[in-house]
């Protein structure tokens, strides 16, 4: 797996919104995180354009994310929302100028489909991380340091409190994974997740215990969960209990989905769309360590 070059102060970072619209005072207040960074931001066109629920039409969002791969000048692309709309426009981008000269892509939700894509077809690393809409409930310090840290290469571990489904071991691969629906509905797609020999990372937020439990059967009647040397779990948030209720947790329906298997698995890790979204570095190496006192996830940089 590529990493791309890691950042250093004067850099240019492109800031996009290739799904939803975003509202401008987080934008702004994303702005003057990055230049407190001693990056230089640069707004894509889908910043302030809208057309329904997105940043602007799909050709406008599809055409802003293919200037900012192919821009030499920038090292980074931030996308600020999450939600729809990467899908739509993803297989109209063409990859290869930025195959070449690779930058780091950051998001989560909706970008999904990006992490999974530039892993899958092209062997590149992104980063798993916060974006300016989460600013709406106010700057989470954890958060954006752990960003900063993944962006310009400095050590990245985590340390994550014992939890009653975890089960116990080691195991050392790159990282893949993301929001499960959107891992779920790439299914059978040029984007689609390939989990072989990976440590995969699960979070998911706003839907039903029942579909939830489809989306983890869809995924592990794929193949999915087969060859995984291990499993992160992160905020399942807003699962909205059925009528009548399914009769697990959001926790349990997870581990029933995986409990067959002999890989480690960390529940509780603080990535995703919790209050503290903690970066992660998809297809960077990383180890795992479950025990009884808890995990431990250091990244090899």
């Amino acid at each position: 797996m590529i990493l791309p070059p890691f950042l250093k102060p004067g850099d240019k970072v492109g800031v996009i919104s290739t799904s939803n619209y975003t509202e401008q005072p987080y934008i702004d207040q994303l702005v003057q995180i990055l230049k407190d960074w001693q990056l230089v931001p640069v707004l894509g066109r889908s910043i302030g354009a809208r057309h329904g629920s997105f940043a602007g039409s799909d050709t406008l969002r599809k055409d802003d994310l293919q200037e900012m791969l192919d821009n030499d000048q920038l090292k980074a692309v931030l996308e600020t929302m999450g939600g729809y709309g990467i899908v739509r426009v993803i297989e109209q981008v063409n990859f290869n100028k930025f195959k070449y000269g690779p930058k780091w892509l950051v998001g989560y939700s909706d970008t999904t489909f990006l992490h999974s894509h530039v892993q899958g077809m092209l062997g590149i690393a992104s980063i798993h991380a916060t974006m300016a809409a989460d600013l709406e409930a106010g700057y989470q310090a954890q958060s954006w340091e752990t960003l900063r840290k993944a962006l310009f290469g400095e050590s990245l571990t985590y340390q994550v409190k014992p939890h009653a489904l975890n089960r116990e071991g080691i195991s050392e691969a790159t990282m893949v994974g993301g929001t499960i629906s959107v891992l779920c509905n790439a299914k059978g797609t040029m984007t689609e997740v390939n989990t072989n020999g990976k440590i995969l990372f699960l979070e998911e937020v706003g839907e039903k215990h029942f579909r939830l439990d489809s989306y983890l059967m869809s995924l592990k009647q794929a193949g999915k969960f087969e060859y995984v040397k291990g499993l992160v779990v992160g905020d399942l948030v807003d699962i909205q209990e059925d009528e009548p209720p399914f009769g697990k947790t959001p926790e349990e329906i997870v581990w029933d989905a995986v409990k067959e298997y002999d890989f480690p698995v960390c529940f509780g890790f603080p990535a995703g769309h919790g209050q503290v979204n903690k970066a992660l570095i998809f297809g960077a190496p990383v180890k795992l360590k479950v025990s009884p006192k808890g995990a431990s996830l250091a990244f090899k940089l």
